[in-house]
């Protein structure tokens, strides 16, 4: 099974992955991965410039035909809004052009698949991933660390770095949730480390895992992430995850002038 990757929610990034076709059942996956080719930019504006060549090159390099790839995997943040929609929309159409399956991932678990052996090594049950959201915030997800692998315990959720704690467990922040709501995560006793780029900006207040403060998700890691939760578990829908409203405003009526 072929299967290509895109994200855009911070950088750029693209991967073809071959996997056993035991990868279709939908279930966890465990078992080899075979990474055909991957691009990443570092630069975090330019995603509309470089997706499509970079898949188109992809495909190329590895003598692969679109309509051969048996599921698209998209990010789908949290991530800013122009960046994030340049992703989603060319896994959309290369899916509908090529006439496969295309499924949303969030972004977020691409680092915690990157980052969560360390810090089970480390010793810790709960790794907080933290993006660059910039307005000086940052996007937020806390992973439960189990035996093998990890869950997501918490999030996404967005605000600044000193605050993202309270942003993450808002029920805990409040007080006491009301009668009928939803069974609320309970907040980590001490503060996690944190795993991604967030923990590199704002260091006077998020402790970084060592060696993993500068990790961006990258569309390898996210194909990973979703292979081992099953591919089932990945959305079948591929909104964009906004966690806030745009930058941009509509302009407000001109006055008349005075006459």
């Amino acid at each position: 099974m072929l299967i290509l990757g895109c994200d855009t929610s911070s950088i750029a990034s693209g991967a073809l992955i071959r996997v056993e076709d035991a990868a279709a059942s939908g279930r966890p996956y465990a078992g080899p991965v075979e990474v055909l080719g991957a691009f990443r930019t570092e630069d975090t504006r330019s995603h509309a410039e470089v997706m499509a060549p970079g898949v188109e090159e992809l495909l190329r390099a590895a003598g692969v035909e679109g309509p051969e790839l048996g599921m698209v995997l998209t990010g789908v943040g949290p991530g800013p809004f122009t960046g994030l929609r340049a992703g989603i929309v060319t896994a959309r159409t290369l899916a509908w052009a090529w006439g496969t399956q295309v499924r949303g991932v969030v972004s977020l678990d691409a680092v915690a698949e990157a980052a969560h052996d360390a810090a089970r090594a480390a010793g810790h049950r709960i790794l907080r991933v933290v993006t660059d959201a910039r307005r000086r915030e940052v996007y937020a997800a806390d992973y439960e660390i189990l035996e093998e692998g990890y869950r997501r315990a918490a999030g996404p959720a967005v605000g600044p770095a000193a605050e993202i704690g309270a942003a993450l467990y808002p029920a805990a922040a409040d007080g006491e949730p009301a009668e009928d709501a939803e069974p609320a995560p309970a907040a980590p006793s001490a503060e996690p480390p944190v795993a991604g780029r967030g923990a590199l900006l704002y260091p006077e207040s998020l402790t970084a895992l060592p060696g993993h403060d500068a990790v961006q998700p990258t569309a390898e890691d996210l194909v990973r992430a979703a292979l081992r939760a099953g591919l089932d578990a990945a959305s079948t829908g591929t909104s964009p995850l906004y966690l806030r409203g745009s930058d941009a405003r509509v302009p407000a009526p001109r006055k008349r002038a005075l006459r």
